[in-house]
């Protein structure tokens, strides 16, 4: 058979782990108790205002599985289980609001006897939000994922023959076990953005020690070229070793180490050279417990040298259950999480909900009708795109066109985003202008680019394609640049553009048989600050300007500067690219 290695470009994968003693023990600890539990309420400070106490109740069955949630905002979530040892619930229903304005929701799954997911979804108000068809084959487990009444996610796992691979030195230091050791490659398509994801997952697992194992992933478009990844090391079932990949076949000596105490809590997490360790590290956090198991006192040593330190104050009821955790910071402050238990008394009848057998059955068969619609929306989707790959290509000679229908200039499989009209040439008939994309196969799909083009009206009421451009305006996938209208004024073509928080516009003017940028602005922001720039291209002239609003005095103060910048030649709609110029600190 023949071997194939894994090769990866030598690069720097860096991955930040946040420790706390919440996340050393992976749950909330506001969430860990001890006895039969009934009911325990929790209250939090609101984020926004501390004074205003936030309390959620949960109800619990006397296998301790969470049945109600009930949250301080109006809304709460009840749980089913099918049967006794099952952790997971398979239908959760939730509601939201009071009177006129109360929603509900459910999610639901389908399993077959085999435990494996056969469809899933959330409903909300009667619609399926989300929608999940589970299928398999021999090694590959398929799920397509439906949104909004259309195809959205499509994605496999396929199970690999570890014996196609040499696994590199120094990756497995143990004799793994066969049967139960495994590799996957996860590829995932988003049809909405034609995206690809592909990495790779191995898991290794220690003959005779079950709860040994080392996992390592490769992230990347392509199996044997990954681009990155990150390699794990867990004893006795607690990672020990976090390590990264720079090359396929090398382990870098640079990550996480982790010690925990008899407990099996964490005791210290270093991060930095292992070769160097414990002495030297870039940043370390140290976990001090009480013997109750609780966490008393966190040390977090950064690379500035700074050591910050959170102690922990604790309350306890009979039950050895805390009812008070304070935290308090270094410099005084802190907050306070408050619980308090109900719990079964021996031969008590167990909480119930509203959920049940018939209601779960009943949620199911809407669950199971919803598919053949799915399938076929699915099957409409591929004979759609199947088509639009193969349409004929468009032929047309657009600059010799001749038509007083403007739309007779708009090519096929493309739709019209927005048009705009007035005289650009100073000949007294109005012009006109198209932005224009290709037609979307589905609602959310993004357009990479839009395409415009300018029509100057003749004198014999034909119009004539003089200006195209594919980069004056931002397509729908540009990352927080969105195009927002065209408009034509005093003889000027105007593009506009906003941003998250600020904006741009462009002004072309028809000059020399083109259309020339003559003028540009730009401006962002937020509550402390205010930028912008604004250019005139034909005097080379702009000006600055720069306001502090906040009383922070590492921020630059408010200024407004004047400059010059000449342009040997101005810009061309038809080959100009937005934020391809830039003045001063701007790029427009």
């Amino acid at each position: 058979m023949k071997k194939h290695k894994l090769f990866l470009r030598t690069g720097i994968f860096a991955m930040l782990v946040v420790s706390s003693c919440m996340e050393a023990q992976a749950f909330e600890p506001e969430f860990v108790f001890k006895g039969k539990v009934k009911t325990m309420s929790v209250e939090k400070e609101s984020a926004s205002d501390k004074k205003d106490k936030l309390k959620t109740v949960f109800e619990y069955d006397q296998s301790q599985r969470k049945i109600k949630e009930i949250s301080p905002y109006n809304s709460s979530t009840e749980y089913f289980y099918q049967t006794k040892s099952d952790e997971k619930a398979i239908l959760k229903k939730s509601s939201y609001g009071k009177g006129d304005s109360k929603t509900e929701s459910i999610e639901i799954e389908d399993k077959n006897k085999a435990g494996q997911m056969l469809l899933s979804g959330y409903l909300k108000q009667g619609k399926w939000d989300y929608y999940y068809i589970h299928d398999y084959t021999a090694n590959v487990q398929k799920t397509r994922w439906f949104t909004d009444g259309e195809i959205y996610l499509e994605k496999t796992e396929e199970t690999m023959d570890l014996g196609q691979y040499n696994i590199p030195a120094g990756f497995v230091p143990f004799d793994w076990d066969r049967n139960r050791s495994s590799g996957i490659i996860k590829k995932s398509r988003d049809y909405t953005s034609n995206q690809y994801d592909h990495n790779v997952v191995f898991e290794f697992v220690e003959k005779n020690s079950l709860k040994n194992r080392v996992t390592f992933q490769y992230n990347g478009a392509d199996v044997y070229d990954a681009g990155k990844g990150y390699w794990h090391r867990f004893e006795d079932g607690k990672k020990i070793e976090e390590r990264y990949i720079y090359r396929a076949n090398d382990i870098s000596d640079f990550g996480h180490r982790y010690v925990y105490n008899a407990d099996g809590k964490l005791k210290s997490d270093h991060y930095g050279y292992f070769n160097q360790l414990p002495n030297q590290f870039l940043q370390r956090n140290l976990y001090t417990y009480n013997d109750n198991g609780d966490c008393i006192k966190r040390t977090e040593d950064g690379e500035s040298g700074k050591t910050y330190i959170t102690h922990f104050k604790y309350t306890y009821d009979e039950n050895k259950n805390w009812t008070s955790q304070t935290s308090v910071y270094g410099d005084g402050s802190g907050n306070t999480i408050k619980r308090s238990f109900t719990y079964y008394k021996p031969g008590e009848s167990e909480l119930k909900n509203s959920l049940s057998e018939t209601v779960y059955n009943q949620y199911l068969k809407e669950l199971r009708a919803y598919k053949p619609v799915a399938e076929k929306q699915f099957e409409s989707y591929n004979l759609a795109k199947v088509k639009k790959e193969n349409a004929p290509a468009d032929k047309t000679n657009y600059r010799e066109l001749r038509s007083k229908n403007w739309k007779d200039f708009l090519p096929k499989g493309q739709k019209s985003d927005t048009i705009t009209t007035g005289d650009l040439n100073k000949d007294g008939l109005d012009d006109l202008v198209m932005v224009y994309q290709p037609e979307k196969l589905l609602k959310k799909e993004n357009s990479t680019g839009r395409t415009l083009r300018i029509l100057l009206k003749q004198s014999d009421g034909n119009y004539q394609l003089v200006a195209e451009s594919n980069g004056a305006v931002a397509g729908e996938s540009m990352n927080n640049t969105y195009f927002s209208g065209l408009e034509i004024r005093k003889g000027l073509l105007i593009i506009n553009h906003d941003f998250i928080r600020g904006g741009s516009v462009h002004k072309y003017r028809y000059q020399n048989g083109g259309f020339y940028l003559i003028g540009g602005e730009s401006h962002y922001g937020d509550a402390s600050y205010h930028s912008g720039v604004d250019y005139n291209l034909s005097t080379g002239k702009y000006i600055s300007t720069y306001d502090n609003w906040d009383d922070n005095k590492d921020l630059p103060r408010s200024s407004k500067k004047e400059g010059t910048k000449k342009l040997t030649t101005l810009p061309n709609i038809e080959t100009f690219e937005i934020f391809t110029l830039g003045v001063g600190s701007h790029e427009l």
